[in-house]
């Protein structure tokens, strides 16, 4: 039953997601480097990093455990307001690219 839950809950997160933003100069998607984005939408109204240490799920006959990997990577995020007619935006970069275009509400 939780395990169904845990997937619901994932699935929902990665519907969440833009497929593409656009921006004054022109159209953004996952996959575009942060200077292809820096070009089209500009400076962010708020950046910052963030360091995560991913993880995985080890089974373990009736209990599993959480296995932290080594390496933090980090994220960048930036936030874009275009204005009172327009939802802000949250870019989230993994090395250098576009990864998560996300929707945030207004102030």
């Amino acid at each position: 039953m939780i395990r169904h839950g845990v997937s619901l809950a994932v699935l929902l997160a990665s519907s969440a997601g833009v497929e593409a933003l656009r921006c004054q100069g022109g159209l953004v998607a996952p996959g575009d480097h942060k200077v292809e984005v820096l070009a089209a939408c500009g400076e962010p109204v708020f950046r910052e990093e963030v360091l995560e240490y991913p993880f995985r799920v080890v089974p373990g006959g009736r209990l599993a455990h959480v296995e932290f990997l080594p390496i933090g990577l980090v994220t960048e995020e930036w936030v874009y307001d275009f204005g009172p007619q327009r939802f802000r935006q949250l870019l989230r970069f993994r090395n250098n690219r576009l990864a998560v275009i996300e929707t945030l509400s207004k102030p």
